[in-house]
């Protein structure tokens, strides 16, 4: 696990039906800890993937903190 990519900045959301509701900012660590709900998105921590609409799943975030 790369522990720098655990201190990486995310924000969280919640999907739903009329869109996202902002959930916070956190680490990856952090996100990573959260109960495991379906509907959490995370946005990538080294774009500035809100603006362009890309989120990563949890399966993701956990891949991108295993990262060497």
């Amino acid at each position: 696990m790369s522990e720098s990519n655990l201190y990486r900045i995310v924000e969280v959301t919640v999907k739903r039906e009329g869109g996202r509701r902002d959930l916070g900012i956190m680490t990856v660590r952090q996100a990573l800890e959260l109960p495991q709900v379906p509907s959490l998105e995370y946005s990538h921590p080294e774009l500035n993937s809100r603006s362009d609409g890309r989120f990563l799943t949890r399966d993701q975030l956990q891949a991108y903190a295993h990262c060497a």
